[in-house]
C-alpha cells in the first residue's frame, strides 16, 4: 500500500506541476486524450504485471501490438469492384458491334456504356442501340477493331450541388463508392457516398467539371469483423501459450524467449504486409467507436467538487480509524496520520478548484461609437448575453438580450451604434457594455477505453487478490521451488501468466490501431513494452517477482502518460530529450521507493528488537 501511495504522490506532483506550467494541460480535449492513452497503456501494463509477478519478463509486447495492429486492417481490407463490368471478346468497327464473353445481365437499348482497355482508338462513351445474345450494337460505332476490352454501364447524372449528384435508379447506399466518368470517356476520381436522399447522393468529393456520369463500385471486404478479431486475438493468445511452453517446459530464459519474439513477430508483420502502411481509412466507423466513443460527458466543476468531497471524506475516515489504533504516548501518531492528512488536503484542493472554476456573470466594456457597429469578442461557451447602456452618470439599463450559438472557441457579437440604439430605445446613451449572463458548463468526456481499463483492472485485481490462482502466482514469484514443493503446478501458472500478458497485448493492439487508424509495420508499437514494464515497476511490481498491485500498475501507467504530456506541452522542455527525462524520473522514483522500503524494514527490525529487549 505504501508503494502505491508513493507513486500516487509522484503522479499528483507531476500533474499539478504540469498544470501550473502549461495552460493547455487542463483543457478538456487534452484531458480526454490523456485518459484515453492512459487506458490503452494501462491495459498492456496490467498484462506485463502478471509476468513480472511470476519473476519473468516479456519484451515482445510491442511486436505483438504491431502484429495485431497491422494484421487487423490487413484482414479487414476492402476491395471495390466495378458493378456490371463485362469482358469484350472482339470489336468490329464496320458493323458497330461488340462481342461479349457472356450475355449481359443488366444492359438494354438506350443505356450508356464506357468502353475501355481495347488498346485502340475505340475507347470512349457509347449508347447501346441493340442487345442480341452476346452481341451489342453501339452508336456511334467504334473507330477501330480490337480483340479485347471492358464494357461498363454508366449511370446518367445531373448536378445537385458542389458535392451532390442526382442519379435516377442508382441503388446506392451510404459508404458505397462511385467513379466519375468524364465527357471524353476517361475515368475520373472515386468518391464515397456520404448520404442518400432519394435520387440525391451527397458525396465526399466535389463533382468535377465535364462530368458525363458515374458507375457503381461494389464493396468486397476480405473478411468480416468477427472473423478478423478472432484471428488476431487468437494469434496473440497462441503467442502467449508458445512463450509459456518454452519457458515452463523447456526451461528457457524469459528474456531470451521474448527477445526473440520481439524480432520474430515484427519481422513476420513486415513480411506479410510487404512493409506497407496498413489502415482502416474511412471504413468500419462502428468498430472504431470502441475507442473513439465517449460513454459519458460530465461537467468539470461538479466532477472536481465530487472528487474533492470524496477524497476529503475518505481522508477524514481513514485518519480517524488510524488514530484509534495508536496507543497513548507511542509517538507514532504523526507518521500514521501523514497519508490521511495528505488525502484530505488534496480533497480540499480539488474542492477549491471546483468552486473557483464556476462561471459567473461577466461584463465586457465597449468603446461605443456614434455611427459604427462594434464587434465584441465573447468567452467560449457563451449562450446568452445582455446588451446594456447608460446615460452620463446614470444606471445601466438593458437594451436587448440575445442567444448565442454554442461554441468551444471564442465568439463574436455585433453591437449596433449608439445612433441605432437611440432609435430603438430613446435616451442620451453614452456608454455600452455586454453582460455574459449564461455559459454552457465546461464538460469533459469519458472515453470508452477508460471503461475497458476499469473492467480489465477489476477482473485482474479480483483474480490476483481473491482467487487461489492469484495467490499461486504471488507465491511462485516469491519462491518458485518452494511453491512447487507445496503442490502448486508452477508450469501451469507460468503459462497462464504469459497467455494473459500476450492476450492483453493483443487487445491493446486492436485498440491502438482503432485509435490511430493506421499502422506502419516498421515502428508501430516501438518501445511500448518498455513503457508497460516501467509502469508496472513504478506501480510496485518487483522484478524479483512476488509483489505487485493492479492499482499501482494503473497509477504507474498514468504517470508515464502525464510525463510524456508534460514534455509535449511545456515549451522550455525540448521534446527530443523525452526519453532521457522519462528515464530519469523512473530511475529516481524506483530509487526513492527502494530507499523508503529499506528504511521501513530497518524501523520494523528496530521495533522488533525493542519489543524483544523488553
Amino acid at each position: 500500500m505504501k508503494a502505491v501511495l508513493g507513486i500516487l504522490g509522484l503522479l499528483l506532483f507531476v500533474f499539478v506541476a504540469t498544470a501550473v506550467m502549461s495552460d493547455a494541460f487542463l483543457k478538456p480535449f487534452n484531458l480526454e486524450n490523456l485518459m484515453k492513452r492512459t487506458a490503452l497503456f494501462g491495459i498492456i501494463s496490467i498484462g506485463v504485471a502478471f509476468v513480472i509477478i511470476t519473476g519473468g519478463i516479456d519484451l515482445s509486447i510491442g511486436s505483438i501490438i504491431c502484429l495485431v495492429g497491422c494484421g487487423l486492417p490487413f484482414l479487414l481490407h476492402v476491395d471495390y469492384v466495378v458493378v456490371g463490368e463485362m469482358s469484350v471478346s472482339s470489336i468490329t468497327s464496320r458493323s458497330a458491334t461488340l462481342e461479349l464473353a457472356r450475355p449481359p445481365d443488366v444492359l438494354s437499348a438506350g443505356d450508356r456504356v464506357q468502353l475501355a482497355g481495347s488498346r485502340s482508338d475505340a475507347d470512349g462513351l457509347y449508347t447501346v442501340t441493340a442487345v442480341t445474345g452476346t452481341r451489342v450494337t453501339l452508336e456511334p460505332g467504334p473507330k477501330a477493331d480490337s480483340d479485347r476490352g471492358r464494357l461498363t454501364r454508366v449511370l446518367d447524372t445531373s448536378a445537385g450541388g458542389t458535392t451532390s449528384l442526382i442519379v435516377v435508379g442508382h441503388g446506392l447506399a451510404a459508404r458505397d463508392r462511385v467513379t466519375f466518368v468524364m465527357d471524353d470517356g476517361r475515368e475520373g476520381s472515386t468518391a464515397r457516398v456520404v448520404s442518400v436522399d432519394g435520387d440525391r447522393l451527397e458525396l465526399s468529393e466535389s463533382v468535377p467539371a465535364g462530368l458525363s456520369g458515374v458507375y457503381r463500385l461494389d464493396r468486397r471486404p476480405w473478411t468480416s469483423v468477427p472473423v478478423a478479431l478472432s484471428i488476431v486475438l487468437g494469434a496473440s493468445l497462441a503467442i502467449g501459450l508458445f512463450h509459456g511452453l518454452l519457458i515452463a517446459k523447456l526451461k528457457l530464459q524469459p528474456f531470451v524467449v521474448t527477445l526473440c519474439g520481439l524480432l520474430l513477430y515484427r519481422g513476420i508483420t513486415r513480411g506479410f504486409t510487404q512493409d506497407q502502411t496498413q489502415g482502416l481509412v474511412d471504413e468500419y466507423p462502428t468498430l472504431k467507436l470502441i475507442v473513439t466513443a465517449e460513454l459519458a460527458r460530465i461537467p468539470v466543476v461538479w466532477g472536481l467538487i465530487v472528487a474533492g468531497g470524496v477524497l476529503l471524506a475518505v481522508g477524514a475516515v481513514w485518519g480517524w480509524m488510524r488514530s484509534r489504533r495508536v496507543e497513548e504516548g507511542s509517538g507514532t501518531l504523526r507518521r500514521r496520520l501523514l497519508w490521511p492528512v495528505c488525502t484530505s488536503v488534496l480533497g480540499l484542493f480539488l474542492l477549491g478548484c471546483g468552486v473557483g472554476t464556476r462561471d459567473s456573470e461577466q461584463a465586457i466594456a465597449i468603446e461605443a461609437s456614434e455611427r459604427q457597429e462594434v464587434r465584441v469578442d465573447l468567452p467560449a461557451r457563451t449562450t446568452l448575453v445582455v446588451v446594456e447602456a447608460r446615460e452620463s452618470g446614470g444606471e445601466w439599463e438593458m437594451i436587448a438580450d440575445a442567444g448565442v450559438e454554442l461554441s468551444e472557441a471564442a465568439q463574436e457579437l455585433t453591437v449596433p451604434s449608439l445612433e441605432t440604439i437611440r432609435g430603438v430605445k430613446p435616451g442620451e446613451w453614452v456608454d455600452l457594455r455586454v453582460v455574459v449572463v449564461d455559459r454552457a458548463p465546461l464538460k469533459i468526456g469519458l472515453p470508452a477505453p477508460l471503461f475497458i481499463l476499469l473492467a480489465v483492472g477489476v477482473l485482474a485485481s479480483v483474480f490476483l487478490n481473491h482467487t487461489i490462482y492469484g495467490r499461486y502466482l504471488l507465491a511462485m514469484g516469491n519462491n518458485e521451488e518452494a511453491a512447487r514443493y507445496s503442490g502448486i503446478r508452477t508450469d501451469r501458472m507460468i503459462i497462464l501468466a504469459y497467455v494473459v500478458c500476450a492476450g492483453l497485448a493483443g487487445l491493446g493492439g486492436v485498440l491502438f490501431v482503432l485509435d490511430i487508424n493506421s499502422a506502419q509495420p516498421v515502428d508501430f508499437g516501438n518501445f511500448y513494452e518498455l513503457y508497460a514494464i516501467a509502469a508496472a515497476v513504478l506501480g510496485g511490481c518487483s522484478l524479483r517477482g512476488g509483489e505487485g498491485t493492479i492499482l499501482g500498475v494503473v497509477i504507474g501507467a498514468a504517470l508515464m502518460r502525464v510525463l510524456k504530456n508534460m514534455i509535449t506541452l511545456v515549451d522550455w522542455m525540448p521534446t527530443y530529450i523525452e526519453y532521457a527525462i522519462i528515464g530519469a524520473v523512473i530511475l529516481v522514483g524506483v530509487t526513492v521507493d527502494e530507499l523508503v522500503k529499506r528504511a521501513a524494514a530497518r524501523r520494523r527490525l528496530q521495533r522488533i528488537r525493542g519489543e524483544v529487549g523488553e
